[in-house]
């Protein structure tokens, strides 16, 4: 019995040591100081960057990746809609970057300078390159409205930078 008890005495004193001024901090708190050690960019940096950069990223699903950190990145994020892309499109232009997602399957970086008519979204569809995941990446370099595909109901949002 009296090692039972010294042994309970131990672990409490061995865990009060510890310095009371730590304090956990909850993920969505914490901050990342960028210095030499930590300069690796993240998916929303490097796919703006270079599109080709997706192919590098070893998360699962790097789209999924992309859509994680560009919700809390990007200065604005518009669901599209076939009633609201005309005017999303002509808000992009007056950002850097553009990008759409749809679902965790399709990401594409828009070229706002370079659009085709399309009738099935009733807007000027702007070049795009970006990604389809089937399986693996595929790359795309085409119309978006040829890569987004028709309007229909699966998620579409629009990642202002």
């Amino acid at each position: 019995m009296k090692k039972i008890i010294l042994l309970t005495l131990c672990v409490l004193i061995f865990n009060c040591k510890k310095n009371s001024n730590d304090t956990t901090i909850p993920n969505s708190y914490k901050t990342t100081k960028i210095n030499k050690k930590n300069t690796k960019p993240n998916t929303t940096q490097a796919f703006l960057e270079n599109v080709k950069n997706l192919e590098k990223d070893i998360a699962t699903n790097p789209i999924e990746a992309f859509k994680k950190s560009a919700s809390t990145q990007a200065k604005e994020v518009i669901y599209i809609t076939n009633d609201n892309l005309n005017t999303s499109l002509n808000l992009a232009k007056k950002h850097t970057y553009a990008v759409i997602t749809v679902e965790d399957h399709t990401i594409i970086k828009l070229n706002l300078k370079d659009c085709k008519p399309s009738n099935a979204w009733d807007a000027c569809m702007p070049k795009a390159e970006g990604y389809i995941k089937k399986g693996d990446l595929i790359y795309q370099n085409d119309y978006c409205n040829n890569i987004i595909g028709l309007p229909d109901n699966q998620e579409r949002i629009l990642y202002l930078f």
